[in-house]
């Protein structure tokens, strides 16, 4: 396995050897993690209900915690996994690439759809904001570290970065659909500038 993930390394990574992958990996979980439990802990109230407010729609906390905290979490790892180690070497380098696009992708459309528009709008506070930084890093990091793969196969690495940073604008389309469909969730939607409504507090 070692030296499958050596192998994948060389094809797409500037940097030589495979603990430098393995440290970014590590970097890699470790800032999805951070991220997420501050959007799920880093503020009076839980991201699911931020976005639930904007759009005007009661999201329960089991179908938020279990889509906003876990299934983030885990489609983050799992293309983290694909792109830095090219899933320990079983992937070859163009899937990597395009996993690494998809985790590129989706790292600047969640810190840029998820948090920084909407707190720039006044919806404020947003969950998660502050550790958007650790996002910035990663994708500059992962830009400059693999460059060779990104460049050599662009355009999987485009493709990969459309459907990560479409899977984040989706988001806003699924609650658009639960206020729709589900007319037991449906709520006054919160005005920006001003406090979140009471309602998406409980």
């Amino acid at each position: 396995m070692i030296n499958q993930i050596g192998a994948y390394g060389e094809s797409v990574c500037v940097v030589a050897g495979i603990f430098p992958l393995l440290l970014l990996l590590a970097l890699n979980l470790a800032f999805a993690a951070i991220h997420v439990l501050e959007e799920w802990k880093g503020s009076e109230f839980p991201l699911w209900r931020a976005f639930g407010a904007i759009e005007g729609v009661y999201v329960p906390n089991w179908l938020g915690f279990t889509f906003f905290t876990v299934a983030l979490l885990l489609i983050l790892w799992i293309i983290g996994v694909g792109g830095i180690v090219g899933a320990f070497g079983v992937l070859t380098a163009q899937q990597g690439v395009l996993c690494l696009g998809a985790l590129i992708g989706a790292l600047l459309s969640d810190s840029l759809f998820s948090h920084w528009i909407p707190y720039l709008a006044g919806y404020r506070p947003n969950p998660g904001v502050r550790s958007t930084a650790l996002y910035v890093l990663e994708a500059a990091l992962l830009l400059a570290l693999f460059w060779r793969g990104l460049s050599a196969y662009s355009g999987t690495a485009a493709v990969g970065a459309l459907v990560g940073a479409l899977f984040f604008l989706a988001v806003w389309g699924l609650l658009v659909a639960l206020r729709l469909c589900v007319a037991p969730w449906r709520r006054p939607p919160w005005v920006s500038g001003q406090p979140i409504p009471a309602w998406a507090r409980t």
